[in-house]
């Protein structure tokens, strides 16, 4: 009988290391995750390296989710994965893939000279496992129980942004006239595109509230009943809503480290950027 089985697949790969969600799992719908505990992380494949080179699919997230459902079997849908758990789930595949360190160049702003410092990267897995965000917030005696966003969202609003960014540069970009038409035409393309701006920001602050309990002990869920209170009622409650979003991206931000210029020893901090095209590189 053919043996169809490799010689190779004892080389197969294995865990380099096993996370906890900073989440515990909270907000995820179900089947999303196959545990919250323990979870295997593998180093990224070939086939992974290449899919960060192309810049189209790191855009539009997809070869992001399949990186993360790879080499983190026990995430069955990536898409839902929420800003409170996503740094945390890359910078181990970075550190699973490449180790516990990050190259970054940093020019020195008193002397030009450019060193390149190797940052720890476990650092910022303890910064984000310890990171106290708040979901629950108090307004007048309301209580406002609020949510990070989906990587699926965070993705939907950075195309959105793209696009609207894109087409003020080509308005802005255009040739210049002086008819009177076709300037005004201009101006009222390019309001228009504020507020689309506008209108995204809205909605994502609304959409991060899941539940507001009254002063009385009611409470609504009701993502059109929630919106039309927020937006419809004194700014106080929409403004502290977005402080409060502001403030939990800000937690989650990466830790900055101190590091010294070789040639004048002029101190700086610097942070591991998370642009994927280049936390997913070598180095």
């Amino acid at each position: 009988m053919e043996n169809n089985q490799s010689p190779l697949k004892k080389y197969n790969r294995q865990p380099k290391l096993y996370i906890d969600l900073p989440s515990k799992g909270q907000w995820y719908k179900s089947g999303a995750l196959e545990k919250t505990e323990e979870l295997e992380v593998y180093s990224m494949t070939a086939n992974d390296e290449i899919a960060t080179k192309t810049p189209d699919a790191l855009i539009t997230g997809n070869a992001i989710v399949k990186i993360i459902e790879n080499c983190i079997p026990g995430i069955k849908d990536a898409w839902a994965i929420t800003s409170r758990d996503l740094d945390y789930i890359l910078a181990s595949i970075r550190i699973a893939s490449y180790g516990d360190t990050m190259n970054i160049s940093h020019t020195c702003i008193k002397c030009s000279n450019e060193d390149t410092f190797s940052i720890p990267l476990q650092t910022l897995l303890d910064h984000l496992q310890s990171a106290q965000p708040i979901y629950e917030i108090k307004i007048r005696d309301f209580a406002f129980r609020l949510r990070p966003l989906m990587y699926k969202e965070i993705i939907a609003n950075q195309l959105s942004s793209m696009k609207v960014r894109r087409q003020l540069y080509q308005i802005s970009a255009s040739d210049e006239t002086t008819d009177t038409d076709e300037i005004n035409k201009r101006t009222d393309a390019m309001n228009l595109l504020y507020e689309d701006i506008t209108q995204q920001t809205k909605d994502i602050i609304c959409s991060i509230v899941t539940e507001i309990v009254t002063p009385e002990g009611e409470s609504e869920t009701n993502p059109i009943f929630i919106k039309d209170f927020i937006l419809n009622n004194e700014s106080e409650f929409y403004n502290i809503v977005q402080t409060s979003f502001a403030d939990n991206n800000l937690k989650l931000t990466a830790p900055a480290n101190e590091v010294k210029c070789s040639e004048c020893e002029e101190t700086a901090k610097v942070t591991p950027s998370l642009d994927y095209s280049s936390f997913f590189s070598r180095g």
